[in-house]
């Protein structure tokens, strides 16, 4: 998304780095008639009431364009025409806008700006929308040049360009090209702050996300635990603050097939979650479902199928017997019945499953397509061949309507 000239980038500790939120900058008081106009073009396009708000902001670019073309509040016009273009779905009007944007600062006598760099960031950021992934390496390198030259290598502005590069490569999973990138932002965060500092977890966090996905789990595992640890001594050892980066490094030790480091990570986050928000809350269920995955795969269908039922039984109390947030469970609970051979509990919850993953995500999901097959195990397994044979031929039928979903060799569970 574009941003004003002087909005703040919004960013995320995860992966998926994002580029740009949907800001406005503030007018000061008194209120002129540019002001006025652009105050209600942005009133009314936050509203979706995009054709009014057009007609205002086109106003209040008219009376830009009576200060000169180097005048901010023109620059400031183009963009918000160009956030209102994106809004409404026309990218290639919102890059025009943003080009003009450019071509007025290159034209000024000192080009060269940091305004300049926003400019360029936000045309990046446009064309990462449009998989225009070249074009946008290009704005952004760009961008990161001039914010160098101008405001330093460690300006926090700089290391949001540098953020935005690790990010488009990371989309593309160039993810060897992203990692000298978002070394340099953790770097930059370490010069900037004391080595304990809450301002630290982030950066380290992106990375070790980033090693996780290259499969370097020794690189990320010390990342992860540093910024835990870090948690832990700013929140304390309870804080529901800390179920994210736990869940990290649980997530991690999956990866790297270390599932004896995942149990008692899940089971605090079970505590913590049950001490945070009760023992019923939907948060303390998907943490439940998850311990109970590393059950099935320590082959502990014993273990596993209490917290299952007791995930199902909170989701069902706080949102319902028909939410979605059940689709995973319920098949999981039935295929952990099928590999006890408790065919007769396995079978209502398999129908259940295809009947309400059909109902909250559609009847050509991949989830659809796993839990027929899943069912015509179950099937085959009690003999009735021809029911079988017609739920396979249900899941090809769905195979060949949509992206193909991993061969299911064995029943499968969901995350």
């Amino acid at each position: 998304m574009i941003r004003s000239t002087t909005a703040r980038i919004k960013r995320l500790s995860y992966i998926a780095i994002v580029f740009f939120c949907l800001t406005f900058s503030g007018c000061s008081e008194p209120k002129e008639p540019w002001d006025l106009h652009t105050d209600q073009g942005i009133s009314l396009m936050e509203q979706g009431k995009f054709p009014e708000a057009e007609k205002e902001l086109n106003s209040a670019r008219t009376v830009a364009e009576q200060f000169g073309d180097h005048d901010p509040r023109l620059i400031q016009s183009l963009t918000n025409l160009a956030i209102l273009a994106n809004a409404k779905g026309e990218p290639e009007q919102a890059e025009t806008l943003l080009q003009e944007t450019v071509a007025i600062y290159e034209q000024s006598p000192s080009p060269e700006t940091a305004g300049l760099a926003v400019s360029l960031s936000n045309l990046g950021a446009l064309n990462v929308t449009q998989d225009k992934f070249d074009q946008a390496q290009q704005y952004f390198e760009r961008a990161l040049t001039i914010r160098e030259k101008v405001q330093g290598t460690d300006d926090p502005e700089t290391i949001r360009d540098v953020e935005n590069l690790a990010g488009l490569f990371v989309r593309q999973e160039k993810y060897d090209k992203a990692e000298p990138y978002l070394q340099r932002v953790l770097e930059s965060s370490e010069k900037a702050n004391e080595p304990e500092s809450p301002k630290l977890v982030e950066p380290l966090n992106n990375l070790a996300l980033l090693f996780r996905a290259q499969e370097k789990y020794d690189q990320a595992e010390t990342l992860l635990l540093r910024a835990l640890t870090i948690k832990e001594k700013q929140l304390g050892p309870s804080n529901p603050n800390l179920l994210g980066s736990l869940n990290n490094l649980s997530l991690l030790y999956s990866s790297a097939k270390q599932l004896d480091k995942v149990t008692p990570l899940l089971e605090r986050m079970v505590t913590i979650a049950e001490e945070a928000y009760g023992k019923e809350h939907p948060r303390v269920a998907i943490t439940l479902n998850q311990l109970a995955e590393i059950h099935r795969l320590h082959n502990q269908p014993e273990q596993a199928i209490p917290l299952i039922r007791r995930a199902i039984t909170i989701i069902e109390k706080a949102e319902g017997p028909e939410h979605s947030g059940l689709t995973g469970p319920i098949n999981n609970l039935a295929v952990l019945y099928l590999k006890t051979e408790q065919f007769e509990k396995a079978e209502p919850l398999f129908q259940r499953a295809i009947s309400l993953t059909e109902e909250t995500m559609g009847k050509t999901h991949f989830r659809v397509e796993r839990a027929l097959r899943n069912y015509a195990q179950l099937l085959r397994k009690m003999g009735r061949t021809e029911e079988a044979l017609a739920q396979e031929s249900r899941a090809d039928d769905i195979r060949e309507k949509s992206m193909p979903s991993p061969s299911t060799e064995d029943a499968k569970s969901e995350k």
